[in-house]
Parts: structure tokens; sequence; C-alpha cells
């Protein structure tokens, strides 16, 4: 630090820190929040510390300091998970041996009254009827009263033990020859993981639908995320902390369970779903392990899926490496708290038997 005023002192001391939380964040991928769980935040955070130490290396480089090495290198380590946060793949020209994939988190068809309008749950049904997908995942499917066909000649709704609980749904144009759900901890989780064996091209995909732990925040969570003031931020900052601190840690089990099934499969996979968690987190990082990333292979522009926080992707497409997918797409119709996403999957006998 020798040689410079005091200002830039100051800055290359902030700087430091900032460099150290950005080096954190690039672990979270690897460590349990069961063992460890504040190492999630910095996951959660990845793309801000990423952009201030941007910031910082542009402010060096126009000092002409050499701070700037530190930035430089420490960026470049993390540059493997811009694509993970921003797409850059162009348009493809679609195969018309491919199938569409659709995943929404349907927030109960705005049981509750959430978005000030009324009969949300039929502009969604009209929405997936206007998409006309052929393997359609729902996240939080509740209707109590009658169960949408949605012009689809197989389904899978993964009921609990009353009806009017919460469940998922996998819709298919495909036979469904087989139907279960993985099981957390003994308990038939119906709201968590289920997954449909689906006869496609005269062969066996699996698909999973998963809805991995809410982190239960109320309006006035995102309140203040959005707006925080001094007089409650104490008591925001608490709250939210310890809503996540015990998401973070189900999410971790919830995550490890569903992949030990997936690694006993007999059949490829495509998985879709909401994992309430980040690009940067453990349990996307344990459940994508040898799968690949639908955003990451074909999306474009920001990921963002969930439509109060700006940027944040929760919502995913995964499959088998043997696969290929394209034209990926956020829906941005606002009929829920998230976007529908979808892209065209390249099926093939030929892919399946090398499986």
């Amino acid at each position: 630090m020798k040689g410079l005023s005091l200002i830039n002192k100051l800055l290359y001391l902030t700087n430091s820190i900032c460099l150290l939380l950005l080096l954190l964040s690039y672990l979270s991928p690897y460590i349990s929040p069961t063992f460890f769980w504040p190492i999630s935040f910095f996951g959660l955070l990845f793309p801000v510390f990423y952009i201030v130490n941007i910031l910082f290396l542009i402010y060096w480089i126009i000092d002409f300091k050499k701070q700037v090495w530190a930035n430089i290198i420490i960026l470049l380590i993390g540059i493997q998970y811009i694509g993970l946060f921003f797409g850059t793949q162009p348009k493809t020209t679609e195969n018309t041996d491919s199938i569409k994939v659709l995943s929404y988190n349907v927030r109960l068809f705005n049981r509750y009254g959430w978005i000030a309008k009324p009969d949300i749950k039929s502009e969604i049904v009209a929405f997936l009827k206007t998409e006309k997908a052929d393997i359609l995942c729902i996240q939080e499917f509740y209707t109590p009263d009658k169960i949408p066909t949605l012009n689809y000649a197989y389904k899978h709704i993964g009921l609990q033990s009353k009806k009017d609980q919460w469940h998922m749904a996998i819709y298919s144009n495909f036979p469904q020859i087989n139907k279960s759900t993985v099981s957390i901890k003994g308990e038939r989780m119906n709201n968590v993981c289920i997954y449909s064996d689906l006869n496609i091209h005269s062969d066996t995909i699996r698909v999973y639908n998963v809805h991995l732990a809410s982190n239960w925040f109320k309006n006035s969570d995102y309140s203040f995320l959005q707006n925080p003031k001094k007089e409650t931020l104490k008591e925001g900052i608490k709250g939210i902390v310890e809503r996540m601190k015990s998401s973070y840690k189900k999410r971790a089990e919830e995550a490890r369970v569903i992949k030990e099934h997936m690694q006993s499969s007999p059949y490829p996979i495509i998985l879709c779903g909401d994992f309430n968690d980040t690009p940067l987190s453990y349990a996307y990082n344990t459940i994508s392990e040898n799968l690949k990333d639908a955003f990451k292979e074909s999306g474009k522009g920001i990921g963002q899926s969930f439509v109060k926080l700006p940027a944040l992707r929760i919502d995913y497409i995964l499959h088998n490496e043997r696969f290929k997918s394209y034209n990926y797409k956020r829906h941005k119709q606002k009929l829920s708290d998230h976007y529908a996403v979808s892209c065209k999957v390249e099926i093939n006998n030929s892919l399946l038997l090398n499986q």
C-alpha cells in the first residue's frame, strides 16, 4: 500500500474485502449448508460481488495502479460462472424431431389473491394451452375442486394425503408408464419431487419435477429487500436470515436425496423445477452434476425467473448430457411470482440407445 493516497488506501481495503467475499461465493456450491450455512449467502450475492469488483478493476486501470492484478486474477477465476446468470446464445433453427419442455411454478393459481386480478387460474390455464408443451411440469399445483385437463392425454398429479393439500404435476403428450414420488426422510412429500417415466419414440426417459424448500418470505420481507428502512433494519435482516438459514439446510438435504434417486435411474433424465436457490448454490450444484442446464446451453440475456427480485434465477430445466437443448425462453407473463421457462430438447433413439 506504499505510495497510495489515504483515499486509495481505504478503497484498497474495501476492494480486498470484496475480493474475499467473491472468493467465498465461489466456494458456496461445494460446502453443504448443513455443515456451514452462512456460506450460502455468499453464493446468493455472487452477482453483486462480481459487479463491485469489476468497478474496482476499472478504477485501478484508470489510475494505473498495480492493485489491478488481484482483481483480474480473481475475476478470471469466476468468469466460468457468468454463463449461469447471463446467457449469450443465439436462437437456433428448430428441429422437427425435438420436444418442447415447459416448467412453471403457478403459486397455487393465485389461491390467496396475491395478484390483485380476477381469475388468474383461467389465465394460467389459457397460457399453458397456448404454449402446447410436450412435457409440462407444474410446481405449487393447487386445485382442490377440479384438476384441469390442459388438453394432455397423460398426467401425473402428486397427491398428498388430503386432496386439498399442495401437489405437483407432470403433464405430457407421451404415455407415462410409471409414476412415483421421491421420499424425503421416509415421508411421501409430493410437493418436493415426483417423477414419471415417459415412453418417447419407442424408448423411455425419466422426467423429474422438483420443488425444493421455500424461504417462506412474507410480503413485508420483500418490501424490506426492495426498500430497506433504517428503523426496521435490525428486525428485517434478522427475520430474513433466520428463514433462509432453515431453508438452506432443508434444500441441502432434499437435493442430496433427490440426487441419490436420480443416480439409480435406469433411464436418461429431464428435470424441471423451482429450486428456490441460485445457480451458485449447494442445492443446484448437487442436483445438476452430470446434467446440462438448458439456460446455459441456449439462454439469452439475464436469467431472471423470479418476478419480485431482478436477476434471481431459481427455476431450471436440466437434462441428460447426451440430449441437446436449444431456444431456452423465459415467458414474460406475470401470472405468478415466477416466470414460466421452456426450451426445446432434441431426443432421438440413437441418443437413448447409447445411454
